[in-house]
């Protein structure tokens, strides 16, 4: 068993799961995950529940030629949330761009993001770990918004010049802002910038691939409606890593009301060039917030957990 976040995950070979007697899985189990099923083992494992996936997702936007461009690619009513935001946000903050990143600036950013991962049920302070390797590499840099009342957020991006992309790497806004879209500025801005430096794409960063878990299914629609689009990723360095896996979802209790999977279409394997994904739908879709007209979903798939998550107690 291996704790994940908040999560208990069941780790078996895909030999193991082909076995499984889902009466013995523990019961505080959320997740049962092979890690890179052999494609011999696909089908079968897919008429067991399992979902076959990249482990995690990594969202990319071409720059385009300039702003209109990138704007005219989204929805009306996005470009109209945005250009308001924009004005609200220039009529009562700086937004500056640091690089090389400060370590002073750095740490006031970190103060709002560490407070934002607090609020997170399965919250993960990714950022703080890599303070220091942020400060030594010199292709990271902070656009960042603040006002006479002091830091309201910042984006940290790091540029990879062999790729010709701009990671958005970590966002950090203050609750005040969260609800003023600050971030969605950010992410234009920090566009301008990284067409302004030559860059051809940008990145919204990487996602484990369960949204409900440490990434939220609101995340994988704003990204979206953003004009990003996911691709594979390769995991991130370490034990326990591995590209792809199938996932079984036993129950939902310790992920929320509603989970979400992007698995690969049936038979393929799931190139860096793969852009459509069939969507696994766990608990009440309507929440999801138009999550089936996804430019990227093939099609939706609902499951039912194999344990429903459990009732509230009566009162």
């Amino acid at each position: 068993m291996r704790h994940d976040a908040g999560i208990d995950v069941m780790l078996l070979s895909a030999e193991e799961a082909l076995r499984l007697d889902r009466r013995a899985i523990p019961p505080r189990t959320d997740v049962v995950r092979v890690a890179a099923p052999p494609r011999e083992t696909w089908g079968a494992l897919a008429e067991r529940g399992f979902v076959r996936k990249p482990a995690w997702l990594v969202w990319y936007s071409d720059v385009g030629a300039g702003e209109e461009e990138w704007l005219a690619r989204l929805s009306k009513g996005v470009r109209y949330d945005i250009r308001r935001c924009r004005r609200q946000a220039h009529d009562e903050l700086r937004i500056e761009l640091q690089q090389p990143i400060r370590p002073e600036t750095l740490d006031r950013f970190l103060e709002v993001y560490e407070s934002m991962v607090a609020r997170m049920r399965h919250g993960v302070p990714f950022a703080t770990s890599l303070r220091d390797a942020i400060l030594a590499d010199e292709r990271h840099w902070l656009l960042y918004a603040h006002s006479t009342d002091g830091f309201a957020g910042g984006l940290v991006c790091r540029e990879d010049e062999e790729t010709g992309t701009v990671l958005f790497r970590f966002a950090a806004i203050r609750p005040r802002w969260r609800e003023r879209s600050l971030q969605k500025v950010l992410y234009v801005e920090a566009t301008s910038v990284a067409r302004a430096k030559g860059f051809r794409r940008v990145s919204a960063g990487n996602d484990p691939n369960l949204y409900g878990h440490i990434a939220k299914p609101g995340l994988m629609t704003s990204k979206a409606r953003l004009g990003f689009t996911p691709y594979p990723a390769d995991p991130p360095t370490g034990p326990g890593s591995w590209r792809d896996e199938a996932d079984l979802v036993i129950a939902l209790d310790r992920l929320g009301d509603l989970a979400l999977i992007l698995g690969y279409p049936d038979g393929l394997s799931g190139g860096d060039e793969q852009p459509f994904f069939d969507l696994a739908v766990y608990g009440d879709p309507r929440l999801g917030g138009g999550i089936e007209s996804l430019p990227f979903v093939r099609s939706v798939r609902r499951h039912i957990p194999c344990r429903p998550a459990a009732s509230p107690a009566p009162s």
